[in-house]
């Protein structure tokens, strides 16, 4: 709880809120299935096999700005795990704890958390469970007439540029998201689509060769990498019954 954030179980300690009730929302991940290939930068179709992501720790705010701002999330979720984004299918990972009331604003990490305790960010078992990565994708394309095996192992984390102790994935200023957070909310599930990850990537200069592991030098990486941080927000729904 090393984070800039006042961590919400202190806040929870004091007096609850005239007309406020402390409530506690089943957490639900899911991926979106691909029915066709996706296609990429110069009409290249790609196939995924994997795409598998790390998310958490999510925080959601009172107010409409998340970051250091948001003082004292109204919900979090503190932990981390494992998305299978190509799976469609709605799977519990735990229960986001907080108080009723407006949410305006969220924040998220990708399994790798900075906390102003510590001079590296801290790596959650999600993460870990990917080898220290954020995001990892494998697919297939046919680039140059020849068939291409494609692999990136990418960690999304706090720069020089971003504060730290703060959730580096944030609700843009442009992203309409309001909801009246209620004692008997039954569910909230989120839904990733990688598609947006990926349609930036240009794998055409990699033609000629069979198999490939995108290096971090190199633009295809670049290109996921910034995707992850500024595209490709999950669908958030509300009062979610499995």
């Amino acid at each position: 709880m090393n984070r800039r954030l006042l961590p919400l179980w202190l806040s929870l300690s004091a007096c609850v809120e005239a007309g406020q009730a402390r409530v506690e929302v089943p957490l639900f991940l899911a991926g979106t299935q691909l029915e066709a290939p996706l296609m990429t930068v110069g009409d290249v179709e790609v196939q995924l096999d994997r795409a598998d992501l790390a998310f958490g720790p999510l925080y959601l705010c009172a107010g409409a700005t998340a970051g250091e701002l948001c003082d004292t999330a109204r919900l979090e979720w503190l932990d981390a795990a494992v998305v299978d984004t190509l799976a469609p299918d709605a799977v519990q990972v735990g229960a986001l704890t907080g108080v009723s009331g407006p949410v305006r604003s969220w924040m998220y990490d990708l399994g790798i958390s900075s906390q102003l305790t510590r001079d590296e960010p801290f790596v959650l078992d999600a993460a870990a469970a990917l080898g220290g990565a954020s995001f990892v994708v494998e697919g297939r394309a046919e680039v140059g007439g020849a068939q291409l095996s494609f692999r990136a192992s990418v960690p999304v984390r706090q720069t020089g540029d971003t504060e730290l102790g703060v959730p580096v994935i944030r609700k843009s200023a442009a992203q309409r998201f309001e909801h009246e957070l209620l004692a008997g909310e039954r569910g909230l599930l989120l839904r990733f689509d990688a598609r947006a990850w990926l349609q930036g990537v240009d794998l055409r200069p990699y033609a000629g060769q069979t198999e490939v592991t995108l290096a971090p030098d190199s633009e295809a990486y670049r290109s996921l990498r910034n995707a992850l941080f500024v595209s490709g927000r999950p669908l958030f729904e509300w009062d979610f019954v499995p």
